[in-house]
């Protein structure tokens, strides 16, 4: 009678340990991104159903908080708002950190310095920007002096309902565009130099070439900074809630505001998860947009 034989103990291959140990390092950072990112994420959906006052107990009401804000005239001007706000932000962010970064490529004199110098904006605490830019877009700030040289009247920046969301635009972007500058430079200090050598021997022009050439070529680093920069402005808060306070009236109260107002001052949360529901389902559908016409644009390249 032969002795049994010894049960083989399962050993993992290398290439299985390797695996785990990757698992093992991505789990605390999975878990933490579940617990305190996706897990609010979920609830805040569904709290979206729910009428709560953090007083008492939620109660259901399936789709009122979403009547409620189709009807609100406050919910749809903090709509457009916001989109205008997004649209705008995000052009100017694109076009101006474009123009730096080809100004600075160009090796202008003094380009290394100045691009430090406007990089410096991304440095300072948001909350000395919006209180700097609100002296300084008073109706007696240096705005208005330095235009007063060139004839202009005295020019109610921030208590015109016509003019207080472009300035609101135009401080977003003098913050915000030196950073996407430096994004931009970096993507056009690493275009190869062949495809603008073969272009310059075909006898295109510098507008030519930087049609047909810089721009395919930057497409992805386009799409980054479109993107990146449409989520920005879409969560923004402070500026608008320091500088204007939301005002005049309506007119610079973005989506962001709203959900605080109705959260925090009127106890509303259920309907400031819903309004929280639809800017999400906003910037949603502009990714996805963005994303097919950069998958498009890939496939034409």
């Amino acid at each position: 009678m032969t002795a049994p034989r010894a049960r083989r103990r399962w050993t993992p291959s290398f290439r299985r340990r390797i695996q785990l140990w990757g698992m093992g390092f991505v789990l605390p950072t999975l878990l933490f991104m579940a617990v305190f990112k996706y897990g609010p994420i979920l609830w805040a959906f569904e709290l979206s159903f729910e009428s709560y006052d953090m007083v008492s107990e939620p109660r259901w009401v399936g789709l009122d908080n979403y009547r409620t804000l189709l009807v609100d005239p406050i919910f749809r001007q903090a709509m457009v708002n916001t989109l205008l706000y997004i649209v705008g932000s995000t052009g100017l962010i694109t076009v101006v950190g474009l123009a730096l970064a080809l100004a600075i490529r160009t090796g202008i004199p003094g380009a290394r310095a100045c691009m430090t110098t406007m990089f410096l904006t991304n440095l300072m605490p948001i909350i000395a920007v919006c209180l700097v830019w609100r002296f300084l877009l008073h109706p007696y700030g240096l705005v208005n002096q330095m235009l007063s040289v060139f004839g202009a009247g005295r020019i109610d920046w921030l208590t015109n309902e016509f003019t207080a969301l472009p300035a609101i635009t135009v401080v977003t972007v003098w913050r915000f565009a030196p950073y996407f500058m430096v994004v931009f430079l970096a993507a056009l200090l690493a275009l190869p130099a062949d495809y603008y050598e073969a272009a310059e021997l075909d006898g295109a022009g510098p507008v030519r070439r930087f049609l047909h050439v810089t721009l395919p070529l930057l497409a992805p680093t386009i799409f980054f900074v479109v993107v990146v920069s449409a989520l920005l402005s879409a969560r923004i808060f402070l500026m608008p809630y320091i500088i204007t306070g939301g005002g005049p009236g309506n007119a610079t109260r973005v989506l962001s505001m709203l959900i605080y107002e109705t959260a925090f001052s009127y106890m509303k949360m259920g309907q400031a998860a819903a309004i929280s529901v639809v800017l999400f389902a906003v910037m949603l559908v502009f990714t996805l947009f963005q994303m097919k016409m950069f998958m498009h644009r890939e496939r034409i390249y």
